[in-house]
């Protein structure tokens, strides 16, 4: 049992509160409102945003219980929900791939295996298969079985433990898209070759004057793309001219996608240097870097048309270790996804 205060404000009304950072937050836009868990709470039943309660109303109960349903349609100021309830599970096992899919943490450093792309749209599709009648968008299903591809689930098919399962979910989504009318993707993924450029890949030869190295924050790059435990780190030199380099380690296996480095109000463009595993690039340092304090001189990793720097956060490293350490438990949770457990063998 989870017990909620309930506010009211206008047309909207709040059923305990979404988590404060979004790193914790797993996400579903339920019909007529917005469901929130925090991941690491062990709390099972969501926090919600209810913007339509005449739509809500109707599976309320499935979520929290007919008792906390009645208390929330009735004006209560406070909920105590039901132990378990039947949509309960499904709903919370949804928002945790949707949360996997934004802000799974991978990183060489901390040893946590990238999840299996393929394997993790699967399951997204099944899941919210499961839930359809609860979700605010009518074509979700459709949507989700469109991104999957059963390549992944097929070449899982033969692991002496996994086998038998991913063949039981390839049943059910071929079962699900000639139920909606489509025809499931099987085709390999295609991956880019010599996207990257390796701005600044190479060995940068010279004197050091100075370096150091700052924390990533997760909001300004998409998920897998950078080491989620690594620091991004900058150096100048002495060669010639003065110059600043970047190099910011990346996730196993990042997507063909560009970054930008900000330190001193300059803007580094940053590639992907397959030798390295990084992103790399360089500048001739700006006048007068040398003689700026420290404070001046951090350094700000973001993908453009992605996220905007903001001040940096000081808190930030310690609540991403925190998340770390939760995608390393759920490796070998009782209640792994399949995902989680084909990215552990």
């Amino acid at each position: 049992m989870t017990r909620f205060s309930v506010a009211r404000s206008g047309t909207v009304i709040a059923v305990g509160s979404r988590p404060d950072h979004p790193e914790r937050t797993a996400l579903v836009e339920g019909l007529g409102a917005l469901l929130f868990w925090d991941v690491l709470s062990p709390e099972a039943h969501p926090a919600a945003e209810i913007h339509d309660l005449a739509l809500a109303s109707a599976w309320l109960w499935e979520l929290y219980g007919p008792n906390a349903a009645a208390s929330i349609l009735n004006g209560a100021i406070s909920v105590d929900t039901e132990a378990s309830s039947p949509g309960l599970d499904s709903l919370r096992a949804l928002a945790h791939l949707h949360w996997a899919s934004a802000w799974w943490p991978s990183s060489y450093w901390a040893g946590v295996p990238a999840l299996p792309a393929g394997i993790l749209r699967a399951e997204i599709a099944w899941r919210t298969a499961a839930v359809e009648h609860l979700l605010e968008d009518e074509h979700a299903v459709e949507r989700a079985l469109a991104q999957a591809n059963l390549v992944a689930l097929g070449l899982l098919t033969t692991d002496a433990d996994l086998g038998t399962e991913a063949r039981a979910l390839a049943e059910v989504l071929d079962d699900l898209a000639e139920d909606h009318g489509l025809e499931l993707r099987r085709e390999p993924a295609v991956r880019p070759e010599g996207w990257a450029l390796a701005a600044g890949g190479g060995e940068t030869s010279g004197l050091t004057l100075a370096s150091g190295t700052s924390p990533l924050d997760w909001a300004l790059v998409p998920q897998g793309l950078v080491d989620a435990s690594a620091d991004a780190a900058w150096s100048v030199t002495q060669t010639g001219t003065l110059t600043l380099t970047v190099s910011v380690p990346a996730a196993p296996e990042p997507p063909p996608l560009a970054l930008t480095a900000r330190i001193a109000g300059a803007d580094i463009p940053l590639r992907f240097d397959p030798p390295s595993s990084a992103f790399t690039g360089e500048i001739e340092a700006p006048q007068g870097f040398m003689m700026l304090p420290a404070a001046e001189r951090t350094l700000v990793v973001f993908a453009p048309d992605f996220a905007v720097p903001a001040a940096p956060d000081p808190d930030a490293a310690e609540r991403q270790a925190a998340v770390v350490t939760f995608a390393l438990e759920r490796l070998t949770a009782p209640d792994a996804s399949l995902t989680e457990r084909a990215a552990r063998a």
